[in-house]
């Protein structure tokens, strides 16, 4: 099972939702639990409405510039030395689904590239084995092998009878 929540918003009418991991839905659950929403009115930089985090004097919304200081102090006190900064996470995500089978069409919409084609040529490099799955499926479609789960478990894989 998984969660599906507004992430980020572009314009007032317009947001993107994204799945969210099991583990990350229960610790959101945790959070809000104890802390609850932040309430804000529309003002600079910012859309009316309950958001997730506050600044730590819950007067206003997180800024970017706080998460990234804080991811900062996180990677040197776990040894990271690499410069990995928070929007690595992204392509991370991206990455690591397109590996998997994740299709384009619906990567470029979580990660609200209007256009397919930019999602396709900024990961391509991480879908080398997209033929490799391609031939797989059209070999089972043809020699009667019915796919259990395709194309992320390719041992699912059983004869028909």
């Amino acid at each position: 099972a998984h969660c599906i929540r507004h992430l980020k918003w572009r314009d007032q009418d317009e947001g993107r939702l994204v799945p969210m991991p099991v583990g990350i839905a229960l610790k959101v659950r945790e959070h809000l639990e104890r802390y609850g929403t932040f309430h804000v009115e529309e003002g600079w930089n910012r859309l009316a409405g309950e958001y997730l985090f506050a600044n730590v004097g819950r007067t206003n919304i997180l800024m970017y510039s706080l998460v990234s200081r804080l991811w900062h102090r996180a990677r040197k006190a776990d040894g990271i030395t690499r410069k990995i900064t928070t929007h690595w996470l992204r392509h991370f995500f991206a990455s690591a689904g397109l590996a998997k089978g994740v299709p384009v069409t619906e990567m470029a919409e979580w990660l609200g590239h209007r256009d397919q084609r930019v999602t396709f040529q900024t990961y391509a490099h991480v879908m080398p084995d997209a033929s490799e799955r391609l031939r797989f499926v059209m070999d089972a479609v043809f020699s009667g092998v019915i796919l259990l789960r395709l194309p992320l478990q390719f041992e699912a894989v059983i004869e028909s009878a």
